[in-house]
């Protein structure tokens, strides 16, 4: 009888590893799914706006408390672009911001501006 409780338990466990691997890895598909969509719309700085405001230009990360790291303003955000450290840092490593993890469609927005020329308006 207790090898049966055993084999029970670990069949339990085993089946709900499965699931929760499956769980996690269609909630990942479904995150890559927006973030790999095509760049239908025109995404520029004043499009990122609200998303900047939201999870970068807070205090004391990127806003007039950093001399050239001010993301309230294009020509700085711009020049991070064309270095590749927004690609890098928000799209490949995804280090940024580091307190959240952004959505498929706020990484799609970052990755559209980059791929669209980084405009301003």
């Amino acid at each position: 009888m207790k090898y049966s409780k055993s084999i029970i338990i670990f069949s339990f466990l085993a089946l709900t590893s499965v699931i929760a691997c499956k769980s996690k890895k269609a909630a990942a598909t479904n995150v890559d799914n927006a973030e790999t969509k095509a760049c239908s719309e025109k995404v520029t700085f004043e499009t990122l706006q609200p998303l900047l405001a939201k999870d970068c230009t807070t205090s004391g990360c990127h806003d007039e408390s950093k001399k050239h790291m001010n993301f309230k303003v294009y020509a700085q955000l711009k020049s991070f672009g064309e270095r590749g450290e927004i690609k890098a840092h928000v799209l490949e490593i995804k280090n940024m911001p580091p307190q959240k993890k952004l959505t498929g469609e706020e990484l799609r927005q970052f990755r559209c501006w980059i791929e669209g020329g980084m405009l301003e308006k």
